[in-house]
């Protein structure tokens, strides 16, 4: 009987062996050889969640890229920045998303709950042993079933030589719903007053906008913090706390608001995000703005404010 056992134990740990051997293996051919290179050099790239995903129309804007993904955390942001960058020498300036539910404490979920960890397993061969920690301690029941998943794909990927990874990292959405106005009715039936408390932070989420902001600056890679137009009835009850985090933490990185940018009801898909009309009105604009020379000017926010009261004052020229 004891000899059985022994062998049985012998075969259980040669198997585990063998299958961590092959999974290590697998996920190293994928991080070298994975291709994040544009086909064509751009300078300007940004990166954010559906906010700016809805809102910069990058085929209106000259030499942009728009690589935001819809419900992405900084956490697997910060995986694709590490790629892009390292792989696109021409780029020179990123923008990334910052707004409101940034640091809003359900946004850590984004990082760790099942379907963020699911959706997001093409990551997973880019992680450090500080990220995988961080999965394991939170979810570690979806991390090793996305790990198999992802495994199970990349194996395929390899044997297909299929590295391309550029057509899977995110892109402009063009939006077409327009439900803000009936959104505006039951906002206002509703007569929501929302409470001024202190509220508690996405900690770890904003740890990885520091490593971010860390990774672009050591690799002499310009980067700017975003805020997409927002409609007026948005929640932004943590306004106060957003903006003691940005002088806090962030004072020293310029940020481009453009949370006021005018924009009527219909040109918006709902009280956050901007649909394919506001988004071709807004993103002309933002392009203009480059070519006025935005990024060379010592007072950006004074330019922007000016130039978004132009927008108003003319109607809106940006919608022929």
């Amino acid at each position: 009987m004891k000899p059985f056992i022994y062998k049985t134990f012998i075969f259980i740990g040669i198997s585990i062996s063998l299958i961590s051997i092959t999974f290590i293996l697998t996920n190293s051919l994928i991080d070298v050889n994975a291709k994040f290179s544009f086909k064509n050099p751009v300078n300007n790239v940004i990166f954010g969640h559906s906010h700016s995903m809805c809102a910069f129309n990058d085929s209106l804007i000259n030499n942009f890229k728009n690589l935001s993904q819809s419900r992405q955390s900084y956490f697997y942001s910060f995986q694709k920045i590490k790629k892009v960058i390292s792989q696109n020498n021409d780029i020179k300036n990123v923008f990334l998303e910052f707004t409101n539910n940034n640091i809003r404490v359900g946004m850590d979920k984004w990082i760790w709950d099942d379907l963020s960890i699911s959706s997001r397993s093409i990551y997973l061969p880019f992680l450090e042993k500080d990220d995988i920690s961080l999965l394991l301690s939170k979810n570690s029941k979806s991390f090793i079933t996305s790990s198999s998943k992802s495994f199970r794909n990349n194996l395929m990927n390899i044997l297909l030589f299929n590295y391309e990874y550029t057509n899977r990292i995110g892109g402009y959405k063009w939006l077409k719903r327009d439900k803000t106005d009936s959104l505006i009715i039951n906002f206002k039936k509703d007569t929501i007053h929302f409470s001024r408390k202190k509220r508690n932070l996405s900690m770890k989420n904003i740890e990885y906008l520091e490593k971010i902001i860390n990774f672009c600056q050591q690799n002499n890679v310009n980067i700017y913090l975003v805020r997409s137009p927002q409609h007026k009835y948005y929640n932004r009850e943590n306004e106060k706390e957003f903006i003691e985090i940005w002088n806090k933490k962030f004072k020293d990185i310029e940020f481009l608001d453009f949370n006021n940018f005018p924009l009527k009801n219909e040109e918006f898909g709902d009280f956050e995000h901007l649909n394919h009309k506001g988004a071709k009105i807004f993103s002309l604009w933002f392009n203009e703005l480059l070519e006025k020379g935005l990024l060379s000017m010592e007072n950006k926010s004074e330019f922007i404010i000016s130039e978004m009261e132009q927008v108003r004052t003319h109607n809106n020229v940006y919608k022929k």
